[in-house]
């Protein structure tokens, strides 16, 4: 039978403790960074929704509205849609994909009618991927600006923000675990 001495058994607790508190430390990081992320970049959308509204043409004309939403959504990589207060998409930066009739029960709509603004991730029936919405109330035009970027750029950024998180989360312990072994095992030698 192996003895383990005192010491050893102070390093396999401390090592044991070490990895449980660093594993449930990177998990709250995980998610607190994923919903900050997220809402960065909801607030950056709005800012951009924004831009969009000041310059936005004063008309319901979908032959105005059309191009100007496909100019803007193409230099800024967004889909912008323009959609009045009965709910009819009058503006599209992709209008060969998008789908007649009325937006009012979008929860991003919804949420901008009674609020000014509304957010909203969820999966875009004509586009087949996750969106992530915002759309903003003008209200002295009577309209709804709604910019929306794919979810897979978030994942894209999430992802790479993780390595890093991951790699200092846990190489850090790893090497303090192997300068303990090396101290631990010094002192019992």
């Amino acid at each position: 039978m192996i003895k383990i001495t005192r010491l050893w058994k102070v390093y396999l607790t401390f090592t044991l403790v070490l990895l449980v508190s660093m594993t449930a430390a990177g998990f709250i990081l995980e998610i607190q960074l994923k919903k900050q992320l997220k809402q960065y970049l909801a607030d950056e959308v709005l800012v951009l929704g924004k831009v969009v509204a000041s310059i936005l043409p004063e008309t319901e004309d979908s032959l105005i509205l059309d191009p100007f939403c496909k100019k803007y959504g193409e230099i800024a990589g967004v889909r912008i849609s323009i959609v009045n207060a009965e709910g009819k998409v009058i503006g599209e930066s992709d209008r060969k994909s998008i789908r007649t009739g009325s937006h009012l029960k979008r929860p991003e709509i919804e949420d901008a009618l009674k609020n000014g603004v509304g957010t909203a991730i969820r999966f875009s029936d004509t586009l087949n991927i996750d969106m992530l919405y915002v759309a903003s109330l003008l209200k002295e035009q009577h309209k709804i600006v709604r910019v929306a970027i794919p979810m897979k750029k978030v994942k894209e950024i999430e992802n790479e923000v993780m390595i890093l998180l991951a790699l200092a989360l846990y190489l850090t312990p790893f090497l303090a675990i192997v300068v303990s072994f090396f101290f631990a095992k010094s002192v019992s030698d």
